[in-house]
């Protein structure tokens, strides 16, 4: 079980490209196979284990940027980050979140507005929550951010783990 990616704002973007290729190729099964169910404070510890995880292979795959967990953009605002890369030229933001449309559209515009005035790469990395929650609004949600992305000249891309 590996990141699939549903949406994204383009397919020529050679940075978007190198980073999806170190995502997409992370087997999820040792953290999310059985992780539903679980109580709260035991999915919190496997999504925390599974972000160092992807933080540790970018930071080893793409070296040229600066990479960053829980990255606060803001002194304002507690909202951080979950990876964070940087360059001269522009940010790389990816939020984890259970597969929920809200949160996806959340974070989408909250990070955005915090973020510096460069290009952003934004990738929303859904995990399984619950047998519940609807894959299909969430996708729907994707193709919207990354509309939005494409109107203002960033890049976005939108990922699920699991059959869902």
């Amino acid at each position: 079980m590996k990141p699939e990616v549903k949406v994204r704002s383009t397919d020529q973007d050679e940075r978007l490209n190198s980073i999806l290729n170190v995502i997409t190729d992370v087997d999820c099964r040792d953290y999310f196979s059985s992780h539903l169910g679980e109580p709260q404070h035991v999915q919190k510890a496997i999504v925390a284990n599974f972000q160092k995880s992807v933080f540790q292979r970018l930071q080893d795959s793409i070296p040229s940027l600066s990479w960053m967990m829980e990255y606060t953009p803001s002194k304002s605002q507690k909202d951080s980050i979950d990876i964070y890369g940087e360059s001269e030229a522009f940010v790389v933001a990816i939020e984890l979140d259970k597969n929920r449309a809200d949160q996806v559209a959340k974070k989408f515009v909250s990070r955005i507005a915090l973020l510096p005035d460069k290009k952003v790469y934004f990738l929303s990395l859904c995990y399984p929550g619950t047998a519940g929650m609807n894959l299909n609004e969430c996708v729907k949600y994707f193709g919207y951010c990354a509309n939005l992305a494409k109107r203002m000249s960033g890049v976005y891309a939108g990922l699920v783990i699991g059959k869902i």
